[in-house]
């Protein structure tokens, strides 16, 4: 790809997280810089694109001028008006002939994760959520409603119910693990003092999330309260892929959709994906491992015009379309 005066192109891709961010500068098909630094928060207010673009700034201090960026963004999604924000301090920063292209991190997961075909990615940890892409750029956004509304089958949602299991066992109420209650315990303390730990933390759902791992671990041991969450939380996850494929136009559910699955949660190995890969082939689902992430698919983005994630750009002034 050679810019109009013929010189060799050079692109920058974005996948700007709340709790990590990385670049890449890519010329002549070769990475020439990478950079990583930590997470802003997110960029649903102003302040956040503000902090986000001296990250960038910061992050890529001395790189060569690209010609085109592309960005996945968390929050961009529920923020849309910030696009132009973003798009106009890129430009502050690389010049104003600047090319962009900006979508949410979802869409380049999406992109990378599927080579840039369609299918379904479903991605898991503190949270929960799915995209589905038709060829044509028709697409599908199941859950990520957040913890207080949805994140079904999430590390939150494992946690949480883990929690209330070691609850019901600690008030001698019907429905309790005290397998749960002693591994509550080991990572949290006194129960009496749990409340004021989640409610005073920085982020109480990643607070409850944590002991996901735990309900996890009780689950591959055999116990059977938590074995019961966990097979609910993989039902619930396949019900969210299956609701992403199902919302596309001329979805067919016995058609063996792809399902590109990633996240923290997933590491936890065959006590979750077990359940999940059974449950996804119940729905006319299979699971496949990722063939790229969100950096590689705002690279593929930017690179391949083709591709259908165009659809799901969010439009500012000068984007690459």
């Amino acid at each position: 790809m050679t810019s109009d005066g013929g010189a060799m192109t050079r692109l920058f891709a974005l996948d700007v997280g709340k709790t990590g961010c990385r670049a890449v500068l890519v010329e002549g098909g070769a990475r020439v810089a990478t950079g990583r630094w930590a997470g802003a928060g997110g960029i649903a207010d102003r302040d956040g694109v503000v902090r986000a673009l001296a990250a960038i700034a910061g992050a890529t201090d001395g790189w060569p001028t690209p010609d085109a960026v592309g960005a996945g963004l968390a929050g961009l999604a529920s923020a849309p008006q910030r696009a132009t924000d973003l798009a106009d301090g890129l430009r502050a920063r690389f010049g104003p002939a600047l090319r962009v292209l900006l979508t949410s991190d979802m869409t380049t997961w999406h992109a990378g994760a599927l080579g840039g075909g369609p299918g379904v990615v479903l991605a898991v940890g503190t949270g929960s959520v799915a995209l589905g892409v038709d060829g044509d750029g028709s697409h599908a956004r199941v859950d990520g409603w957040g913890h207080l509304l949805g994140d079904d089958g999430s590390g939150h949602a494992i946690g949480r119910a883990g929690l209330a299991a070691a609850l019901r066992a600690h008030d001698g109420r019907p429905g309790g693990s005290p397998a749960l209650l002693t591994l509550l315990r080991a990572r949290f303390g006194d129960p009496d003092g749990l409340p004021a730990r989640v409610h005073g933390s920085d982020n109480p759902a990643r607070e409850i999330a944590a002991f996901a791992r735990d309900v996890l671990g009780a689950a591959s041991g055999g116990n059977p309260v938590a074995g019961t969450i966990v097979a609910r939380a993989a039902t619930a996850l396949a019900d969210t892929a299956a609701a992403a494929r199902d919302r596309l136009p001329g979805a067919d559910p016995a058609g063996g959709t792809r399902v590109a699955c990633g996240g923290g949660l997933l590491d936890a190995g065959a006590v979750l994906t077990g359940p999940l890969d059974t449950a996804l082939a119940a729905r006319g689902l299979t699971r496949t491992r990722p063939l790229g992430d969100a950096l590689d698919g705002a690279r593929l983005l930017l690179e391949d015009p083709t591709v259908p994630h165009h659809a799901l750009l969010v439009p500012v002034a000068g984007s690459l379309r």
